[in-house]
């Protein structure tokens, strides 16, 4: 039996769900400079005590909250263990699974994502998504092909353009409320990637 009771007892659970939506909700309006342990509490209609006893203060909240959600983002980005180039898949019409997962992890948290590359979110935070589509791009490059000689380009260049133009995608589509579905954002990224780079960006992973 576990002994941690974040996945024992749904009170807890809804308790932090409570405080999170707060921070969220508070940013989007005000800003995280602007805002105190008190209107979270006051929000989320728990007593300072109970924020205390999960959070250290307000930062300790953003980080926690920040940390985990872009460790879903990369892990829905991640390659399978073991994949090898012969699973590249060749044409721009099959969106990887690893596409589509990233999509549908922006959506389930869309909110917070909305707000965290909005004015009033977290500096720094979309250049922490960037880093972690680049190191993903170029595991992917590097199994594809991994002889610098053997590509057009300077490696970290093209890296460096399509993360630039994949982030920049993700943020298209959440300002215009996710009107497309996952599965076709995927499907129009991988064709922009192949418009932009070479096939090594492309797998079914």
């Amino acid at each position: 039996m576990s002994n941690n009771p974040l996945k024992t007892d749904p009170r807890i659970k809804r308790t932090l769900s409570l405080i999170r939506d707060a921070l969220i909700s508070l940013m989007d309006e005000k800003g995280f400079d602007q805002l105190t342990v008190q209107d979270i509490t006051e929000r989320a209609e728990i007593n300072r005590a109970t924020f205390y006893r999960h959070y250290q203060d307000k930062y300790d909240l953003l980080n926690k909250i920040v940390d985990e959600i872009l460790q879903q983002f990369q892990t829905a980005f991640e390659l399978p263990p073991g994949f090898e180039a012969h699973q590249f898949i060749q044409d721009n019409d099959t969106p990887p699974d690893s596409f589509i997962r990233q999509f549908e992890q922006v959506a389930e948290h869309a909110r917070f994502y909305k707000v965290m590359l909005g004015p009033n979110g977290l500096p720094g935070f979309s250049l922490r998504m960037e880093m972690i589509i680049r190191d993903s791009l170029n595991r992917r490059s590097m199994i594809a092909q991994p002889f610098d000689s053997q590509v057009g380009i300077p490696r970290d260049i093209i890296v460096r353009y399509v993360a630039s133009a994949h982030l920049g995608i993700i943020i298209y589509w959440l300002e215009n409320d996710m009107s497309y579905s996952p599965k076709y954002m995927a499907t129009q990224l991988i064709r922009l990637h192949g418009f932009g780079s070479t096939h090594f960006f492309k797998d079914n992973g």
